[in-house]
């Protein structure tokens, strides 16, 4: 029993610690997008996780295994998160605030629910639906009451944060459909390596080259928020949700992180980039933050 219970607490400190620190990724974009543009902070980002993922993978400490698995779907995969989710989640928190890129960001659980009811024909509940309702109208109380909100002016930064949420929540679908064929780090290897040959290709044929290596070295505020962003964001914090997601329930490791990563987001992006806070910013989070509860509740 003891032995359980110290299971139990380094689970829920790795929970936390993930998401923490993947709620810092928000802020750690917008920094790194101040001299570099969505693309170049991708390519350097998904580089430095390739870079660790492949000498770990070399010297044997982490061990993937791909011979006679279904390759296909794990390039899928990979091609959706990252090569797809993170281009709209990038883009997006480059025309919005990192405030609002994390409060949208916890629609992601809210989406799985929707698609597994309209492709997957699963039921929903009506708790279900009701926290899908307060969810949304939190969203809707935290953007449209905000200063700095004008129709249309923030439309593309909002398209590409709904695109992530949908891409997003494919992702998560899809991962768990292809869970008992690759492990969890056969996944997020693949991720990795998809993800730095991806965005090195595009920012090659966009004709920027290799030139946002060098800004990291010429911008040490930037360089760090990207090395952050790899060695973090992209590699820490995905070994850190897989060990969470084995070792506890899906729907309470689900509802645990996403608030954690959304409430990081905002507090971080009011304290640090200044961005729009007042009472439809709490009233806001706190309706996501119940409609996530709500829709992650297991029926008795």
């Amino acid at each position: 029993m003891q032995n359980d219970i110290k299971v139990n607490k380094i689970v829920y400190v790795a929970a936390v610690i993930e998401s923490v620190l993947f709620g810092l990724t928000f802020l750690g974009a917008k920094i790194a997008l101040t001299e570099l543009d969505a693309i170049e902070v991708l390519t350097c980002r998904w580089t430095i996780s390739m870079i660790v993922f492949v000498i770990l993978a070399a010297v044997k400490l982490i061990k993937v295994q791909y011979k006679g698995k279904p390759i296909r779907l794990v390039v899928l995969l990979a091609f959706i998160q990252p090569c797809i989710n993170t281009i709209c989640e990038t883009c997006g928190i480059d025309l919005t605030t990192a405030s609002e890129s994390a409060i949208i960001y916890a629609m992601i659980p809210i989406a799985v629910v929707l698609i597994s009811v309209v492709f997957l024909r699963q039921k929903i509940r009506p708790v279900v639906a009701a926290g899908i309702a307060v969810s949304f109208a939190g969203v809707i109380i935290s953007i449209a009451f905000s200063d700095s909100f004008s129709p249309g002016g923030k439309a593309a930064g909002y398209f590409m944060l709904a695109a992530m949420v949908v891409t997003g929540a494919v992702f998560t679908i899809m991962s768990a459909k292809i869970s008992d064929r690759f492990t969890p780090m056969e996944r997020t290897f693949a991720m990795a390596v998809m993800g730095g040959i991806w965005f090195n290709i595009l920012n090659i044929v966009r004709g920027k080259g290799f030139s946002c290596y060098a800004v990291c070295f010429q911008e040490p505020q930037v360089g760090m928020a990207v090395l952050f962003l790899g060695a973090v964001g992209s590699f820490a914090c995905y070994i850190l949700f897989n060990y969470v997601v084995t070792n506890m329930p899906a729907p309470q490791a689900s509802m645990l992180q996403v608030n954690l990563i959304t409430l990081t987001g905002v507090v971080t992006g009011i304290l640090f980039q200044g961005d729009s806070f007042g009472w439809y910013t709490v009233a806001g989070l706190i309706l996501v933050i119940a409609g996530v509860i709500a829709t992650n509740k297991e029926p008795k």
